[in-house]
């Protein structure tokens, strides 16, 4: 799997994560209180090599996996709410608290309405973390991401795919 379905506003890789059965019930942590502003705008991110931490919330218990891709996290996450937009899924305004990017929008599919919710937390141009939720009639399946940009990409240029980086073997 790219990392490209990794990214929640890589909103597609939380319909990907609808698959899952089982997950718990609980919710993303509510950031303080939102500012709505107008023209709120995803952060930018620097591009280069970056590596991210998923975590999928299943009822066996949390799953986790990490990936490293050269590429530009901002441009990628704008690209995805561009593909779900064009999918007819209703997006609410983005929202602004501090550093927490609040979206939510809400997609038609052949088994029903799927909302889902997204907190992005944007310290710096050099990692985020990325909190989602996917609710259908079915389930609430939830995920972590924690991304950080770990230097320059070595001479492959932005986009392209890197070797999947080894699961840890078990004791």
């Amino acid at each position: 799997m790219t990392v490209r379905s990794l990214h929640l506003a890589s909103a597609a890789l939380v319909s990907t994560v609808l698959l899952f059965s089982g997950a718990p019930s609980t919710r993303a942590a509510d950031p303080e209180p939102v500012q709505d502003t107008a023209a709120v705008e995803l952060p930018s991110f620097r591009p280069g090599l970056w590596e991210y931490r998923r975590t999928l919330m299943r009822s066996g218990g949390p799953q986790v996996s990490t990936t490293r891709k050269c590429t530009n996290p901002g441009g990628e996450m704008r690209e995805k709410i561009a593909e779900l937009k064009k999918k007819n899924c209703q997006f609410a305004p983005l929202k602004r608290s501090g550093e927490h990017y609040i979206s939510s929008w809400v997609c038609q599919t052949p088994s029903g309405a799927m909302r889902f919710r997204d907190v992005l937390t944007a310290t710096d141009d050099s990692s985020y973390q990325d909190v989602s939720e996917a609710h259908s009639a079915q389930h609430v399946t939830q995920q972590k991401i924690e991304a950080r940009r770990v230097g320059e990409c070595p001479g492959l240029g932005a986009g392209a795919p890197l070797p999947r980086t080894p699961k840890p073997r078990r004791p």
